[in-house]
């Protein structure tokens, strides 16, 4: 019980962070975010499809929908991210740059829902929940039937 309790403050915490990255880059103004990609060599519209990651995904996270999935996609980010810009700095930074300490951290979390049956309580765990209790009473209802004295004479 601890663990889904656990699990759910965690999903929340990493839903959080990225909902908030993505609303910063949208006011602080995403063309300001595109123009610094594209400072950075990469194609500027690469931008907008990360702001919406991290908008969407980030949301998702929060609700506890479609978890697993999300996680893949802040993975794929945090991947972009060191490689393109904080890989230079080190792990910890290095003249005034960021390192990618926090990068790992949140890839660690985010693979935590790829890989555990644990996901805390939301959307996800509220349809595993219903489609279980279906598998459940089909289930019975097959033993049931199958413990019934057959009708042949």
């Amino acid at each position: 019980m601890t663990m889904k309790w656990t699990a759910t403050g965690m999903r929340l915490v990493l839903g959080i962070i990225f909902l908030g990255h993505g609303i910063s880059k949208l006011t602080g103004g995403i063309g300001n975010t595109a123009d610094w990609f594209v400072a950075l060599g990469l194609p500027g519209f690469l931008a907008y499809m990360i702001a919406m990651l991290e908008l969407v995904c980030g949301t998702m996270m929060i609700l506890g929908l479609l978890t697993r999935l999300s996680a893949v996609g802040f993975i794929a980010v945090m991947i972009g991210a060191i490689i393109t810009v904080k890989l230079p700095a080190g792990l910890l930074g290095s003249n005034g740059s960021p390192g990618y300490e926090l990068d790992l951290a949140l890839m660690a979390l985010a693979a935590y829902f790829i890989a555990s049956k644990e996901i805390g309580v939301g959307v996800d765990s509220l349809l595993a929940a219903r489609d279980g209790d279906a598998e459940l009473a089909a289930a019975a209802s097959e033993r049931s039937a199958l413990s019934q004295p057959s009708s042949v004479a």
